[in-house]
C-alpha cells in the first residue's frame, strides 16, 4: 500500500516536472532569454564577477543584495560554462521543486489531498505571476523554493519529532534569508514553533548549539563578501522609510521616483489571495469559506507567517508583484481544504467538475500569456535596442534604465547612469540615449529628468537613431 502511494506521488512529481519544463521551453522558443530589467542583469553581472574570482581572478567586490542566488549560479556554472543558462537553470529547478514540497505539505497538513495535483497545477504552476517569475533570471522563486522546503521541514518536525527535519528546516531558512532578506519575516513564526517544540523536552534544547553552528557557516558568504559593511542591507530606503501610515497610501514619492499606484498598500500587500494575477479563485474560497462557516482550522503558524509577511508589505513605500511571490504559497496552503470542499459538491456530477477544471486550465493559460507579454516586450526591446546601439561602442554614453541592460549584452561604452549623479559638463560627440515620455512623470524633478533638461537646454542634438518604444539615440555637440 505504501508503495503504491510511492509510485503515485512519483508520477505527480514527474507530470510536475514535464509541465515546467514545456512551459520553459516555450518562452524560449519564443526566444525570450530570461533577462528582464536591471535586476536580471544585475544578478548576471555579480554571478560572473564571483565565478571569476572563484576561477582565480580579482575579488568580486562589494554587493548589495543578497548573495545566495548568484552564488549558487556561481558554482553551479562550473558545470555549465554558461552563466546565463545556468541562473535559468536554477529558477526552473526552484520552480519544479516549490511545486513538489507544496504537495507535500498539503499532504502532511490535511486528512485527504486527493485534488491537491489539480490544485497545484491550476494555481501554482499555472499562477500568473509565478509562471512568470519562473522563467525570468531572478531570486524570487529560489527564495520562495527555499522558504517552502524550510516550512515543510518546520511542520514536518513539529508532527513527527524527527531531528533530521529539524536540521533541514535550519539550513533551508538561512538559504531563503541569504537569497531574500525578506524571507526572515516569513520564516520567523516557524523558527518560534520549532524553538517552542524544543522546550517541551529540555534535552532537545542542546540541538540549539549545532543550529547556531550553521546559520554561522551559512552565514560566511554574507560576511565575507561585505565584510565592511555587513548591516548595509538594513540601510534600504524602504526599509527606512516603513511605517503604518503606508497602509493607506497609494502615491510614494522616494529615490525610485515618484510611483502612481490603483490601490493603497493595505490591499495591493494581500493581491495574492484574490487577484488574478496570482490565484484567481481566491476570492471565491475566501467568501466560501466566510459564508459557509466551514470551520476549517488552519495551520496557525501558517497562517501567521502569511498575515505578518502581507502587513510588512502594506508599509514598505513601494509595490511590486515580484514581492508577494514569497509568501503566495502559504495563503494556496491555507485555502486547500476550502477547493477540495468545493469540488466535492460537484463529485457526483463527474462532466461537471471535468469541465470546471477544463475551463481554468484555459483561462489560466490565457492569463499566463497576459502576464508574461510585459516580461517578453522588455526583453525583445532589449535586444532590439542592443542591435540599434552595437556599431556605436566605445564612446561617453549617458543614458538610464537601458543602459544596465547595454552592459549586461557586454555592449562597450563609457556609462554615465543619469540617476547616479547630476552632469553639469559633456563633451562633444558623447551619445545620449534616452526615453523622456517614459521618464516624465516618475522621474520629475530628478536626476534622470534634470540631467535630460540640462542636455536639452543647452547642448545641440542631433537624432543618430529612433528606436523602438519611443528611445532615441542622440549625439551631443556645443551650442555655437
Amino acid at each position: 500500500m505504501n508503495l503504491n502511494k510511492n509510485e503515485n506521488s512519483y508520477s505527480i512529481y514527474i507530470t510536475f516536472t514535464v509541465i515546467s519544463v514545456v512551459l520553459f521551453i516555450f518562452t524560449r522558443a519564443l526566444g525570450f532569454d530570461g533577462l528582464y530589467g536591471q535586476d536580471s542583469y544585475e544578478y548576471l553581472r555579480y554571478a560572473n564577477e564571483l565565478f571569476n574570482s572563484l576561477n582565480g581572478e580579482k575579488a568580486p567586490g562589494d554587493y548589495f543584495w543578497p548573495l545566495y542566488y548568484p552564488l549558487i549560479g556561481a558554482i553551479v556554472n562550473f558545470g555549465f560554462q554558461d552563466m546565463k543558462l545556468t541562473l535559468n537553470l536554477i529558477t526552473l529547478i526552484a520552480f519544479v521543486v516549490s511545486s513538489i514540497y507544496i504537495y507535500k505539505i498539503i499532504r502532511l497538513l490535511y486528512s485527504t489531498s486527493s485534488k491537491a495535483p489539480h490544485y497545484i497545477i491550476l494555481f501554482f504552476i499555472l499562477s500568473p505571476a509565478i509562471f512568470s517569475i519562473s522563467m525570468v533570471v531572478m531570486s524570487d522563486m529560489l527564495s520562495a523554493c527555499f522558504i517552502i522546503l524550510s516550512i515543510y521541514h518546520a511542520l514536518s518536525f513539529k508532527k513527527h519529532n524527527i531531528l533530521k527535519s529539524l536540521y533541514f528546516a535550519t539550513v533551508f531558512a538561512m538559504c531563503a534569508i541569504m537569497t531574500r532578506y525578506a524571507s526572515f519575516v516569513i520564516l520567523f513564526p516557524f523558527g518560534i514553533l520549532v524553538l517552542f517544540r524544543l522546550t517541551k523536552n529540555k534535552r532537545q534544547l542542546l540541538h540549539l548549539i549545532p543550529i547556531i553552528v550553521i546559520v554561522g557557516v551559512l552565514s560566511i558568504p554574507h560576511f565575507y563578501i561585505r565584510s565592511e559593511n555587513v548591516s548595509g542591507f538594513l540601510n534600504h530606503d524602504w526599509l527606512q522609510q516603513w511605517s503604518f501610515f503606508n497602509f493607506f497610501k497609494k502615491q510614494f514619492d522616494t529615490s525610485d521616483g515618484t510611483t502612481y499606484n490603483k490601490f493603497p498598500n493595505i490591499i495591493y500587500a494581500f493581491f495574492n489571495a484574490f487577484h488574478p494575477r496570482f490565484f484567481i479563485i481566491g476570492l471565491v474560497l475566501l467568501i466560501v469559506n466566510f459564508i459557509k462557516d466551514l470551520k476549517f482550522k488552519p495551520n496557525k503558524a501558517l497562517l501567521f507567517a502569511y498575515l505578518l509577511y502581507s502587513l510588512f508589505m502594506a508599509g514598505i513605500p513601494f509595490q511590486n508583484s515580484r514581492f508577494l511571490v514569497l509568501n503566495y504559497s502559504l495563503v494556496l496552503i491555507l485555502l486547500f481544504p476550502t477547493f477540495q470542499y468545493l469540488l466535492a459538491r460537484f463529485s457526483e456530477r463527474i462532466k461537471i467538475t471535468n469541465n470546471i477544471l477544463l475551463l481554468l486550465v484555459l483561462v489560466q493559460i490565457c492569463l499566463c500569456y497576459y502576464a508574461f507579454r510585459s516580461f517578453y516586450n522588455r526583453n525583445l526591446l532589449e535586444k532590439k535596442i542592443t542591435t540599434l546601439m552595437e556599431p556605436y561602442q566605445n564612446r561617453t554614453l549617458y543614458s538610464f534604465d537601458i543602459d544596465v541592460d547595454l552592459k549586461g549584452r557586454a555592449l562597450n561604452f563609457d556609462y554615465k547612469n543619469m540617476w547616479i549623479e547630476r552632469y553639469n559638463k559633456l563633451n562633444s560627440n558623447d551619445l545620449v540615449l534616452f526615453n523622456p515620455e517614459k521618464f516624465k512623470n516618475q522621474w520629475k524633478d530628478k536626476n534622470p529628468i534634470l540631467n535630460w533638461e540640462n542636455i536639452k537646454n543647452n547642448y545641440q542634438l542631433k537624432i543618430l537613431e529612433e528606436g523602438p518604444q519611443g528611445w532615441k539615440l542622440y549625439e551631443i555637440h556645443l551650442k555655437e
